[in-house]
């Protein structure tokens, strides 16, 4: 059985190694981080591939779900297709439910998985560089749990915004559900990944005034005052403004993937403390009174 959910989505990945595999995964799995661990749905199971064993090493699964996985192996789905000795296979089943963004646990793994084979010489360091363009994706993202109900532009509607909420949609259908079913609606917006790692990405904007407040008001369901808040954005849309469109980079991302350095903070130019501090221009300061008349300018501290 591969997991107590109802009706789960299914994902899984592949791994292959030059050398036997079975030490390395236990001492992968041993010492797995507390957030890998942490699964609501369950651990991943890791699998290795042994046609000496009943159903090929995949009898933990259940007989019907291994037997489902040996007969995808036999078939041209991706990344699963073809399975061999010694291949470790990795399984992990989530809710069937709309992606609330960001990774899957799964995919939080692999890469923990990979990062590790690479340190242990069992993968070679892959040093080229993968581009992929993600687009097509929701204009909405439902509010998890966890969400705060003040943060960013979130209404009473259960979901907000995947980008902003000045997305224009992709479609002309994409309009027409904006009425009926929001969370079907797909953006004209589109995110640049190079080696997993998000570099930048834009959007296509929403240029007509009535069309921007019908999002804010009846879409999101925001509150007068929240919309208040971007009351000089319709004012200009009503102007008069043209289609338009925009892309950035995350230029410390960037720097780091040309690099290959595992972490931002080893190429930003003014790294921060956990405190906020700036140890290079000791920052923040205070004001010194000669910077004051510099300035001319003044503090007055009003009871």
């Amino acid at each position: 059985m591969i997991s107590d959910l109802e009706s789960p989505i299914v994902e899984a990945c592949v791994f292959r190694f030059d050398s036997p595999s079975k030490d390395f995964v236990k001492s992968v799995w041993d010492n797995l981080p507390k957030p890998l661990r942490q699964n609501p749905d369950g651990q991943p199971v890791p699998l290795i591939i042994d046609s000496s064993k009943p159903l090929s090493g995949l009898s933990p699964l259940g007989h019907e779900a291994a037997s489902a996985v040996l007969e995808a192996s036999s078939s041209d789905l991706p990344h699963i297709s073809g399975l061999e000795q010694g291949d470790v296979l990795v399984i992990q089943a989530r809710p069937n439910k709309p992606f609330e963004g960001g990774s899957t646990a799964l995919g939080d793994l692999r890469r923990h998985i990979y990062a590790e084979a690479v340190a242990q010489e069992l993968l070679p360091p892959d040093n080229s560089f993968k581009f992929l363009w993600v687009t097509g994706f929701p204009l909405f993202t439902p509010n998890t749990d966890s969400s705060d109900p003040a943060e960013g532009q979130h209404g009473a509607s259960g979901f907000s915004a995947t980008h902003h909420p000045f997305t224009a949609p992709l479609n002309p259908e994409d309009f027409d559900l904006l009425a009926t079913d929001p969370l079907r609606v797909k953006a004209d917006h589109y995110d640049l990944v190079v080696n997993g790692v998000e570099l930048g990405g834009g959007s296509r904007r929403i240029h007509i005034a009535a069309l921007q407040e019908y999002v804010f008001r009846d879409v999101l369901k925001m509150s007068d005052e929240g919309i208040s808040h971007f009351s000089h954005l319709l004012e200009a849309l009503r102007a008069g403004c043209p289609p338009h469109a925009g892309f950035a980079f995350g230029w410390d991302r960037l720097i780091a993937t040309l690099s290959f350095t595992g972490s931002v903070r080893d190429v930003i130019a003014f790294p921060k403390s956990k405190k906020g501090d700036e140890p290079v221009a000791r920052a923040p300061g205070k004001v010194t009174e000669e910077e004051w008349r510099t300035y001319h300018l003044k503090f007055e501290k009003v009871d």
